[in-house]
């Protein structure tokens, strides 16, 4: 009984225990059903917030996207959308924003990643949906000019750059103008019930602009002495010809001694072997480009990251090791050479940065060659099988420094990158219109005032000089007997044709306005009247038809003038009566000379009102097809033979030599196409924007480089200059980076 009663309690406690472990069991099996069930939310949560993720991103990269696709499709229709106004403001935007506006659903309207027709409603342009591609985001596009309906211009939005520099600042009672396009891309990723959306916007201007230091229809020739700060462009493509280079660059450096030569030689080949970027020096963190170079961070002396002439030069004249080459170092005492490279590099640049005119040359003075991109229409490898002979780079010296993401240098850019100017794009019938003066009243009454005895009085009328063109050159192709126009002052004074005057010490106030044929392209027009050193004919047989009419001296129907230490407080512009240009580039005949002390003076006239300064501030020369020499031949070291001038100056080509400051753009509306017109044969590089002096052996064909100096030529590009009216050009309508803003859908 005692056994049967234990087996009992054991049975039964087996039961009590098998009981315990179910509980236990499902005990677990809760617990482990909730973390699965915990995990998988988690997990679902995961895989949500990731796909969140991952279309915010692609909704971003898809609004970037868009952004950088409508940015382009505006520089293609702003293209077409040309205007002769040369200041856009709010009065003249609004029909310039239309045509554009046009132009982009014209072109829109057909774009196969169209998801839907773009659209105007009211003044707001609609583009989009457009797909980033096959099952990706799209992205739509909004343009709304300001000033916008229902924005808060007095919000903390406009108290930030760029709007917090504007004068007056952005409030509601002064809204941004029509000037400003609000541009929004609203891109989304994801089904439309699970979509997910982000957006940039940004505010463009509406603006017109040569954004080039000098830009030309001409090769260029950029000498010693010689530094331009802005892009720099040539449409020159008869590279196969001898001097057939679209930009020839000489270095500021060569020349000051042989050990340094030797050893820009040696740079020069690591260059031509290294440099990837065209820009003249071997950056540090390239392996490529430093690739063969023992210990190359020691060889960049002004540590910019680079190894350029400039590096080269530091080494060679730094003789204490301080980093700077002082005037004792550089010889200034015993070379004009010299000197003039310290006010080169010295006094280069604003006038507020560091080391600006410090007497020494370092560092500070952040010293290239070219400040700006390089942009020719040209290809590399024409220009290295033909006039290069194997290497471009062995004719275009000198560091060039462009602006962030520019590349340095560009082959083969199109029209959007280097816009044409032919002289008839400029119509300057506005400016004749002011010209009212009478040349001929103006300076007799003035001459009535002659004293014999006082040499600062008005001339007398009726002197004349026997003078070469160009003045001074050592290779001049012509003479002209000029009238003597001296110490007088002229006011918005009309020059007749075939006045081919002499001022001496005149002063110019207003507009200044040269006339001359338009119907110039007779082949003889260069040749008719021609004189010889000694006043006989030099081409009797030669005559010409101008309108019509046989001239046997083109003389009298064109003007060859030459200002000589005189003061401009206005502009110089030139043209026919009806406001109309040549018709053809005829440099002999059609010819502005400035020499000796030339000013443009507009900003401290006290002849002038706001207004009228406003005016002429925005090109002091204005000659297309004209031929202008700025300048002196042979004297480049006089302290009076300075010229300054500032804006746009136009002409057929320009020469410059000497001492020339420029604060503004050059531009060139000549293109010389062998045997046409002027163009003698395979000749086109001989028709050639110059800055600076080469010897005729390389093209230029005017002149040698003379003795006692090479000049100071510092040429600036000043983009808050406007374009003068009367030049028939694309607008531009650009983002302004600072307004980026990101955002998400609305």
């Amino acid at each position: 009984m005692v056994r049967a009663d234990v087996s009992k309690r054991i049975v039964a406690h087996r039961r009590r225990q098998s009981g315990v472990a179910a509980i236990i069991s499902m005990m677990f099996l809760v617990i482990f059903g909730s973390l699965a069930a915990a995990m998988s939310i988690v997990a679902q949560g995961n895989l949500s917030t990731a796909d969140a993720h991952l279309k915010i991103n692609r909704a971003l990269a898809a609004s970037e996207t868009g952004m950088n696709y409508i940015i382009y499709r505006l520089n293609e229709a702003t293209a077409g959308v040309t205007t002769t106004d040369g200041l856009i403001d709010a009065d003249n935007a609004p029909d310039l924003w239309v045509e554009t506006r046009t132009a982009l659903l014209t072109a829109l309207a057909s774009d196969v990643h169209n998801l839907a027709t773009p659209n105007l409603e009211g003044s707001t342009l609609h583009v989009g949906p457009i797909a980033v591609g096959p099952d990706e985001p799209t992205f739509s596009v909004t343009f709304t000019p300001h000033p916008l309906t229902g924005e808060n211009y007095d919000s903390a939005y406009y108290g930030r750059a760029p709007y917090s520099g504007m004068d007056p600042p952005v409030s509601a009672t002064d809204p941004l103008d029509a000037t400003w396009i609000r541009i929004r891309v609203e891109a989304s990723d994801g089904p439309e019930s699970s979509s997910i959306s982000r957006s940039i916007q940004m505010d463009f201007k509406i603006d017109k602009k040569i954004r080039f230091a000098l830009l030309s229809r001409s090769r260029v020739m950029i000498g010693r002495n010689v530094m331009i700060e802005g892009p720099v462009g040539s449409r020159f493509t008869d590279t196969h010809l001898p001097n057939g280079h679209p930009v020839q660059i000489r270095s500021d450096f060569r020349g000051l001694n042989d050990d340094l030569d030797e050893a820009l030689d040696a740079l020069n080949l690591t260059i031509v072997s290294n440099d990837i970027d065209g820009d003249n020096r071997l950056n540090l963190a390239s392996d490529a480009e430093i690739e063969g170079l023992e210990n190359p961070h020691s060889l960049d002396a002004d540590g910019d990251g680079f190894i350029d002439e400039f590096d080269y030069f530091l080494v060679q004249f730094d003789g204490n090791g301080d980093g700077a080459v002082s005037g004792v170092e550089l010889g200034t005492a015993s070379s004009i050479e010299a000197s003039q490279l310290l006010e080169l590099i010295d006094t280069f640049g604003h006038p507020n940065r560091d080391g600006y005119d410090d007497g020494v040359i370092n560092h500070l003075d952040r010293y290239a060659k070219i400040r700006g991109k390089i942009m020719l229409t040209a290809a590399q490898e024409g220009w290295n099988d033909g006039a290069a002979d194997g290497n471009y780079q062995d004719h275009l010296y000198g560091p060039v420094h462009p602006d962030h993401g520019d590349a340095a240098l560009t082959f083969e850019a199109g029209n959007l990158q280097v816009h044409e100017f032919e002289a008839s794009d400029f119509d300057v019938s506005g400016f004749r219109a002011l010209a009212t003066g009478v040349l001929s009243d103006q300076a007799e009454l003035q001459a009535a005032q002659h004293d014999p005895s006082n040499p600062d009085s008005p001339g007398a009328l009726g002197n004349t000089v026997l003078e070469a063109v160009p003045f001074g050159a050592a290779h001049p192709y012509d003479y002209y007997v000029r009238p003597i126009y001296e110490n007088m002052t002229f006011t918005n004074v009309r020059i007749p044709k075939g006045n081919n005057a002499l001022f001496r010490n005149c002063t110019f106030i207003g507009l200044t306005f040269i006339e001359t044929a338009s119907d110039n392209d007779d082949a003889n027009f260069n040749l008719a009247g021609g004189l010889e050193s000694d006043g006989s004919p030099a081409h009797p047989d030669k005559q010409a038809t101008v309108n019509g009419a046989v001239v046997t001296d083109t003389k009298t129907v064109s003007n060859n003038v030459r200002f000589e230490d005189c003061t401009f407080e206005g502009a110089l512009v030139s043209g026919d009566a009806d406001g109309s240009q040549p018709a053809e580039f005829t440099q002999v005949r059609n010819k502005v000379s400035f020499t000796g002390n030339t000013r443009f003076e507009i900003e401290d006239s006290t002849n002038l009102d706001d207004d009228e300064k406003q005016l002429y501030l925005r090109s002091t020369i204005l000659a297309p097809h004209y031929s202008i020499e700025m300048g002196s031949f042979i004297d480049p070291a006089d302290p009076g033979e300075v010229v300054e001038l500032s804006g746009t100056i136009v002409s057929g080509v320009v020469d410059m030599r000497g001492q020339v400051k420029i604060d503004g753009t050059l531009l060139t509306t000549f293109e010389p196409l062998n045997d046409t017109g002027p163009v003698i044969s395979d000749t086109s590089p001989q028709f050639n924007t110059t800055i600076g002096y080469f010897e005729s052996a390389a093209g230029d064909l005017e002149a040698e480089i003379p003795e006692g100096g090479i000049g100071v030529i510092q040429v600036r590009y000043n983009e808050n200059i406007p374009l003068p009216d009367g030049i028939l050009g694309p607008i531009e309508i650009r983002p302004i980076m600072q307004s980026y803003f990101e955002g998400g859908g609305q």
